[in-house]
């Protein structure tokens, strides 16, 4: 540790031990944003802090249960901090850096707590589940582990969109709930779209198996098979295509072969965090063949589609009104 960062390195530990105050908590991130050495210097400090704490056993084994790593990806600023604590350690690492928040959140209301991990609109994050699966959460999305995961069966219910890679533990299977339909992993890694308020669950596969569906009428996919569940009809339809497509929001990217002007428009509103009323006299089936980056804003967006499409476009605060 250079004697420069000596001041630094006492925020630090203040930092970890949770008895850092607001003015000594920004100096201490502007000086982890500053460059990339800062950061890996945070994080050797974090490590050694760590290293040197030496909680009670029982507090301890709490500790690997139900430890997770969150990297949230934010579009708006102040964000509101959430803090967890795990009885008596009083745990909480929060990282900022090139516009990216990383929160380490240990929490216990009681032995049998669940982990949720949730994202707002306009942001995303990555988890680290205590088996080690790392699952990317899309913007609104919420990820539950019951208290009983990892034990016989690793379970997890989810609720908007994830990109999963699975720890692969061929006796403790992984089971994805999206809108009460099972999906079997018996592969790594898979996307799932299942927002409530839409009728769909899409699941794309990467690699590996999945087996979307009870064992009595399962569908087993392979890699780049795209399954759409229609739930209003109760119909399920299979497809193969470029799956690495369905993961491009990981990236801060909207890519897709075909899409339609509605769904599109809805996840819009989800990662720039607007409301968009869309009308249109003729009819919208159609897909589009869009690329589009997490970097242009909203109106950017807008008047690119504009110049192919026809249509007009009023802004009220944070509502949209697009008209065909």
């Amino acid at each position: 540790m250079e004697s420069d960062n000596s001041d630094i390195h006492y925020l630090a530990i203040n930092y970890f031990e949770g008895s850092i105050s607001k003015d000594e908590e920004r100096i201490l991130f502007e000086f982890v944003n500053k460059n990339h050495k800062n950061l890996i210097l945070f994080r050797n400090w974090e490590r050694e802090w760590i290293a040197g704490h030496k909680p009670q056993e029982n507090v301890l084994l709490l500790w690997e249960r139900l430890k997770y790593r969150v990297n949230m990806q934010s579009g708006t600023e102040n964000k509101k901090r959430i803090w967890h604590r795990i009885a008596a350690v009083a745990a909480v690492f929060l990282i900022i850096f090139f516009s990216v928040n990383i929160y380490s959140m240990f929490t216990k209301k009681s032995q049998e707590a669940s982990l949720v991990f949730e994202t707002h609109c306009a942001e995303r994050s990555r988890v680290t589940l205590p088996d080690g699966t790392v699952v990317w959460l899309n913007a609104a999305t919420t990820l539950t582990c019951p208290a009983d995961y990892n034990k016989k069966t690793r379970t997890v219910i989810l609720s908007g969109e994830a990109y999963f890679e699975v720890k692969k533990k061929e006796d403790i299977p992984f089971i994805v709930y999206a809108k009460d339909c099972p999906l079997l992993v018996k592969g790594t890694k898979f996307n799932v779209t299942a927002y409530p308020e839409e009728q769909v669950l899409t699941a794309a596969l990467l690699e590996g198996l999945l087996q979307f569906g009870d064992d009595a009428c399962g569908l087993m996919m392979h890699p780049d098979d795209v399954v759409i569940y229609d739930l209003s009809l109760n119909v399920k339809s299979v497809y193969s295509t470029y799956a690495e497509q369905f993961i491009s929001w990981t990236e801060g990217r909207i890519e897709y072969d075909s899409i339609t002007f509605d769904e599109l428009f809805r996840r819009l509103s989800r990662q720039y965090d607007v409301d968009i009323i869309f009308t249109s006299e003729q009819k919208t089936a159609k897909a589009l063949n869009v690329s589009l980056n997490n970097g242009e804003t909203i109106t950017d967006v807008l008047n690119a589609l504009s110049l192919i499409i026809p249509m007009t476009i009023e802004q009220d605060g944070r509502t949209l009104t697009i008209t065909l």
